[in-house]
């Protein structure tokens, strides 16, 4: 079961995504081989955002494995779930150094979000892009 604070960091990103004008955004999105986001959008020039919200080191431990999938090369499968990818946490819980070097590091601080550590830009077909817009907008799951 999705913790009140889990849940409010979804929506806290859901409003960065927004503030960063990424004009179609959703929770819980699912990005084929790589799994479900907890949070997804994409801006008008077609650059998208990912952001996983961890509220506890065990819950960063046990979804490490996503953060492999990155580099894992499947043929004939794109895995690249996001250009930007983010792991969202309160202040102080993660540290940029403990975070996958293509990844970002936010912090909600109880106000507002702080980016603590840029993502690095990760190359991503239209054609991918347009599977996951396709994927959260048949999906009965998300109702964003």
């Amino acid at each position: 079961m999705e913790s009140k604070q889990h849940k409010e960091l979804k929506e806290k990103a859901i409003q960065y995504l927004y503030n960063k004008s990424h004009w179609v955004t959703r929770m819980e999105v699912n990005c084929g081989f790589y799994g479900i986001y907890d949070t997804w959008g994409i801006k008008s020039d077609l650059i998208t955002t990912g952001i996983e919200v961890k509220v506890s080191r065990a819950d960063f431990r046990n979804n490490k494995w996503k953060e492999h999938r990155l580099e894992i090369d499947v043929i004939g499968i794109e895995v690249i779930p996001a250009n930007f990818n983010y792991i969202l946490c309160p202040k102080g819980l993660l540290q940029p150094e403990e975070i996958h070097p293509k990844y970002g590091l936010l912090w909600f601080n109880g106000e507002r979000i702080i980016n603590k550590k840029k993502a690095e830009f990760i190359p991503m077909t239209s054609k991918r892009k347009l599977r996951i817009i396709m994927s959260f907008l048949s999906s009965k799951h998300n109702k964003n």
